[in-house]
């Protein structure tokens, strides 16, 4: 009795916190997206690629390779290499990284290679990043990477500190790139083999691409230091890499009207026959619902994959449970990842475009982080993303009604969590 009773203590006042804070952001304006030009066609065709170029601000690059690399057991290694390969310059930005042993390799590769004369410029976020290690953070400052922490505390402007950069980027002598939505902890040091290691991917980037890729990064670099990294060291001639064409999308809603949200509604109004959809934090906003009502309506066929128990965010449940009622009872297929945190952000709409990086289905990616994502059209690679998610599909459940009920507590938890679900 003592332990449910501290318990509903607990729980009681994790929710009298929800409602204190429902109050102070209530307010908090949300944004809109851009106005975008209806009935441009399928997603392969020109007026697509050319109605994406005018919302992103970004022009399509054509002969790139873009590698899949699913879970830190894949892709932490291939960073380290890329990283202790560097020649030149290597440029890193993150949102989340947790003292551990993959902060630890990092933090070596990234000290050997600034006392070897290489360049190493580096942006954590000061909020994700609290973790990182002071001891880390003090040792690659003495060796001479030169480090920032984005959007830092301060007494005098609180609230520039509810602004986060959530981007995923490095860069490795300007040629290649790294993109996705993965951090640095022990959750990302495995294959998602139990509850403890997470699921998620992350992708190598080569070709003409990459120099955008080195543009995203340069977006806050300007913003903490007012200078800009250029020339060819940074910003060498790149040669076609492979077939793909793609381009880099810049979120950054203190400076540009919303792209990834945007981008994201345009490739669902835009989809003909399926929509499939691998996110960890599942919260559109009512332009992204109508759209993928309106998609069901056109006989369109949509996936999608979502945490289940195993989440950091139990509140996102919450949240979304009304949402996903609606979404089954138009016919989407809803799968709850089992085994462990599922972190992915993946978007492939009718087997051509892919939408991949740190950008998530919520409106603080769309109107309040720093994301980065990229947009590759091929339908090979669509083929490998799909192929991926259906993999993950058999590690699922596909929910049904009776799989979404929640407890009373829950239900509350849910209905102030929507009060404030452009702040999640």
């Amino acid at each position: 009795m003592e332990e449910n009773g501290l318990q509903l203590a607990v729980r009681l006042g994790y929710h009298s916190a929800l409602l204190l804070l429902t109050l102070l952001l209530s307010a908090c304006a949300t944004g809109r997206h851009q106005k975008l030009t209806a009935n441009v066609g399928s997603v392969t065709s020109a007026a697509f690629a050319t109605e994406m170029s005018r919302i992103t601000g970004q022009a399509w690059s054509s002969g790139n390779s873009v590698v899949t690399l699913p879970n830190g057991g894949n892709f932490i290694p291939a960073m380290l290499k890329a990283i202790r390969g560097a020649q030149k310059t290597i440029t890193w930005e993150n949102f989340v990284c947790v003292d551990s042993q993959p902060v630890a390799d990092f933090t070596t590769a990234f000290i050997e290679r600034a006392k070897a004369g290489v360049k190493v410029h580096v942006v954590l976020d000061d909020y994700g990043c609290n973790t990182y290690g002071k001891q880390h953070l003090k040792a690659m400052q003495e060796a001479g990477v030169d480090l920032h922490l984005y959007s830092r505390w301060s007494w005098l402007n609180p609230f520039r500190y509810n602004h986060r950069t959530h981007r995923r980027i490095l860069v490795v002598d300007g040629q290649i790139g790294f993109v996705g939505g993965a951090g640095l902890a022990y959750a990302w040091d495995g294959h998602a083999e139990d509850a403890l290691r997470w699921r998620d991917t992350m992708y190598e980037v080569r070709g003409p691409v990459v120099s955008q890729l080195q543009e995203a990064f340069n977006d806050n670099w300007q913003e903490l230091t007012r200078s800009r990294l250029s020339g060819p060291d940074y910003f060498p001639k790149l040669t076609s890499a492979g077939s793909l064409q793609a381009q880099s999308v810049l979120g950054s809603p203190k400076k540009a009207p919303d792209r990834i949200g945007s981008s994201f509604l345009l490739a669902i109004q835009s989809a003909q026959q399926s929509i499939l959809i691998s996110h960890a934090y599942f919260i559109p906003n009512r332009p992204m619902i109508q759209a993928l009502m309106d998609a069901r309506k056109r006989g369109v066929r949509i996936e999608m994959l979502v945490p289940g128990d195993h989440t950091d965010m139990p509140i996102c449940q919450s949240v979304t449970q009304p949402l996903l009622k609606r979404l089954i009872a138009a016919g989407v297929e809803v799968h709850e990842f089992q085994p462990c945190m599922m972190h992915g952000k993946l978007v492939v709409i009718d087997d051509h475009l892919s939408i991949i990086g740190s950008g998530n289905m919520d409106q603080r990616s769309f109107f309040i982080n720093d994301e980065n994502n990229l947009l590759v059209l091929s339908p090979a690679f669509a083929k490998e993303q799909r192929q991926m998610h259906e993999h993950d599909k058999t590690r699922c459940k596909q929910l049904a009604h009776p799989d979404l009920k929640l407890s009373t507590l829950r239900h509350i938890q849910g209905f102030l969590g929507r009060l404030v679900q452009h702040q999640l």
